[in-house]
């Protein structure tokens, strides 16, 4: 396979980003993740890494569809990979919704940062979820646990913005 990563010979490597902003519905999901999923294998030459902003790309644009006001979500992905540091990875959903989902995400997000083990909190997270009449409230613990991306909030132009992202070291050959 040809390699899509675009070298200037010190070792640094141009960014790969994307941005739309569309009217999110459930049969977009799917075919937004497949297109992160192609894009980013391609381009960074990495299935696993491709897999985990696949999976973060659900989830975030899930919310998006399930807590959003209007019809418009603006989502954003940048990944610069530097053979020397490693990958850097940046998602981000925006779009607006009700205060009480905001200070919900807020909450939640704040109790995935705190934990020493987000895959102990995943687990148990699914316990309470099996109570749960509306709602699984999984999404954004599934992000942290299964993809190790860290997650965060603001308020940007009168819109709800959460941001996961990551830095992965660079693969060394043994």
């Amino acid at each position: 396979m040809q390699d899509m990563r675009l070298d200037f010979g010190d070792g640094s490597v141009i960014p790969a980003s994307l941005s739309i902003r569309f009217a999110p519905c459930t049969q977009l999901i799917v075919i937004v993740r497949r297109f992160v999923q192609a894009f980013y294998e391609r381009v960074l030459q990495n299935h696993e890494l491709a897999s985990q902003l696949a999976l973060a790309t659900h989830e975030l644009l899930e919310n998006a569809v399930k807590y959003g006001t209007t019809d418009t979500a603006s989502l954003a992905i940048s990944v610069l990979d530097n053979i020397d540091s490693g990958v850097h990875v940046d998602l981000a959903i925006r779009n607006s919704t009700q205060p009480s989902h905001i200070a919900e995400a807020e909450r939640l997000i704040a109790e995935i940062n705190a934990c020493d083990d987000t895959f102990a909190f995943y687990q148990e997270r699914i316990k309470v979820a099996s109570e749960r009449t509306i709602g699984s409230g999984l999404g954004l613990v599934r992000i942290a646990a299964e993809t190790g991306l860290t997650l965060e909030s603001a308020l940007v132009d009168d819109e709800f913005e959460i941001r996961a992202k990551a830095h992965f070291a660079p693969e060394r050959s043994p």
